[in-house]
């Protein structure tokens, strides 16, 4: 793969999009504005390609012990060429934005500060690194609605919105689960290595418990039966999730259950969103 694909995270990117394309197709009800949504698409990939490469910037030194395969620590790349890239894609990406509106430029220049903030501080602080990892990633599904931002947009795409930043923050309190035993070892700061993993675990159950009650809402907001069917999956690898034995082999099942509730949820959404009149 190119150093520069593979430095930017391409397929994560390409997961953004996606996020990005839900929010708006969910919003829309897929009656959309092409010009709006492909500016969107290109907003949300930019910014978050730099988000990536920043976070490799600030990782080099571990990842020479830990991933010196990658662009940065191998040489592939230059660090200063990692930092112009990363400045250049969130700019650009911002700058665009603005073509959608005043608030919609806004949010990508908050969301470039973030990751930015995430990289160099907030990453090795534990929950609230979390949280802004979970922010993020649920602002790409925000930003397609508040691309589209016509009607009951925010009604819309607030219900995806609040899944993928509950999925996400549970995901993140259980990999630091998984990785428990070398955060320990290297002074890692997480949930699990400050509180305990009991309490690490209880905490995401709680949290993912909240995602599945507020599962239902977008059946009364109007959305097609294809939802309801695919919810059902959906809660099948959550509860599977959910139920993993608590402890750090417990936690690397359950990151990957939830990797598959990520999958179904965003296909629910997608299709959950089509008008078909067929549909109840």
């Amino acid at each position: 793969m190119n150093p520069y694909l593979k430095l930017v995270r391409i397929h994560n990117v390409i997961g953004a999009a996606i996020g990005d394309f839900t929010g708006y197709v969910v919003s829309s009800a897929w009656n959309f504005n092409l010009e709006k949504l492909i500016i969107s698409l290109i907003v949300v990939s930019l910014v978050a390609a730099g988000g990536y490469a920043i976070n490799d910037v600030y990782d080099v030194e571990i990842d020479k012990i830990n991933k010196p395969d990658r662009p940065l620590p191998s040489g592939r790349i230059s660090i200063k060429n990692a930092v112009t890239l990363s400045y250049s894609t969130m700019i650009i990406g911002s700058g665009l934005a603005f073509i959608l509106g005043i608030l919609q430029g806004l949010l990508a220049i908050l969301t470039s500060i973030a990751l930015i903030y995430y990289a160099k501080t907030l990453k090795r602080q534990g929950l609230p690194g979390n949280i802004i990892v979970a922010t993020t990633t649920a602002l790409s599904i925000f930003y397609g609605g508040i691309a589209y931002f016509e009607g009951n947009w925010f009604e819309r795409v607030i219900i995806p919105t609040a899944y993928s930043f509950l999925l996400t923050l549970g995901r993140e309190l259980v990999k630091g689960i998984e990785d428990y035993e070398g955060d320990k070892k290297y002074g890692v700061r997480t949930l699990a290595t400050t509180k305990g993993i009991r309490f690490a675990w209880n905490t995401a159950r709680v949290i993912l418990l909240l995602m599945l009650a507020i599962s239902p809402l977008p059946i009364l907001l109007g959305f097609n039966i294809i939802y309801g069917i695919l919810l059902i999956p959906f809660t099948f690898f959550t509860l599977k999730a959910i139920f993993a034995e608590t402890s750090p082999r417990g936690g690397g099942e359950a990151r990957g259950l939830l990797k598959g509730s990520a999958f179904i949820g965003m296909i629910a959404f997608i299709l959950g969103s089509l008008p078909f009149k067929i549909f109840i």
